[in-house]
């Protein structure tokens, strides 16, 4: 961990917060890049943070296209929940029979590209990055606040993997996916 020098300003701490903030966008937008999640450009180009202050209670959000989440669990159309993991087009057999192994048209008859032709597969460009760079800001920040900040981050951590909608202080809802690893 870097060696914080004390008295710390509350500036620099809004502008270590900030440098996090943009540095995860940063990360995950090269992760986009070197996966090939490049087909429209649009969860590449789409990212943006907002960091709030409210009462003294700071506020990070990081905002995406909501699809770049199933791009890096590797569903999407054709995929529904609880359904056991049995889906008939990934089955190799089923892939020949009905010529899914080939690149093909997708979209719109006037446009939309064309599939690789392989079934698809998890890109995770997101949770790995975010969840060690949330380490990175827990110690920082428990270093600058100490252990009142934990409380509020171990909340947060909870959330993410219990699948849950949380309350901020300021009323608003931050809602988390279950299982993103």
């Amino acid at each position: 961990m870097r060696e914080i020098k004390k008295p710390v300003k509350e500036s620099d701490i809004r502008k270590w917060e900030r440098g996090w903030a943009d540095m995860m966008i940063n990360i995950w937008q090269e992760n986009i890049l070197h996966l090939g999640i490049v087909d429209t450009g649009t969860l590449h180009d789409r990212m943006s943070k907002n960091i709030t202050n409210n009462s003294g209670q700071i506020t990070i959000a990081h905002q995406f296209m909501l699809y770049g989440l199933y791009v890096a669990h590797g569903t999407g159309r054709g995929y529904s929940r609880n359904n056991g993991g049995d889906l008939d087009f990934l089955d190799p057999s089923y892939r020949a029979v009905n010529d899914l192994n080939r690149p093909r048209k997708k979209g719109p008859a006037w446009g939309g590209g064309y599939t690789s032709g392989n079934p698809r597969t998890r890109r995770n460009w997101f949770s790995s990055a975010y969840l060690r760079s949330l380490y990175v800001l827990s110690n920082v920040e428990r270093a600058l606040y100490g252990h009142a900040y934990m409380g509020t981050m171990s909340n947060v951590v909870r959330g993410i993997f219990s699948g849950s909608i949380t309350k901020g202080d300021g009323g608003t809802d931050v809602f988390t996916l279950k299982g993103i690893d």
